[in-house]
C-alpha cells in the first residue's frame, strides 16, 4: 500500500508555524528540505551535517541500493537550514 501524503494546505500549515526554539528551527529545516527536494525521510535523517554546512545548491544523497544522486535544494530549505545552524 502507498503511504498517505499531505495535501497543499496541510504542507502550508506546517511550514507557516512559528519558529520559537532550536528544535522548531531544526524541524522547519527538515520539513523545508523534504518538501523542496523530494528526499525520503530515511535519506534525510542519514544525511551528514557536512552535506549542508556550506551553501549547497544541491545535495549528494545516498539512497536505496547505496546509489548516490544529486538532489537540488531550494532557497527556502537552504534559508531554514542556515537559520537552524546559526541558532
Amino acid at each position: 500500500r502507498l503511504p498517505r501524503t499531505l495535501d497543499v494546505d496541510q504542507v502550508t500549515r506546517v511550514l507557516e508555524q512559528d519558529v520559537e526554539n532550536v528544535l522548531a528551527l531544526r524541524d522547519r529545516a527538515m520539513w523545508e528540505t523534504l518538501y523542496s527536494s523530494g528526499l525520503r525521510v530515511s535519506e534525510l535523517v542519514s544525511l551528514p551535517l557536512a552535506a549542508v554546512e556550506r551553501d549547497p545548491r544541491a545535495l549528494i544523497v545516498r539512497g536505496k541500493g547505496n546509489k548516490e544522486r544529486l538532489v537540488p535544494l531550494g532557497e527556502p530549505a537552504r534559508a531554514a537550514i542556515f537559520a537552524w545552524l546559526g541558532a
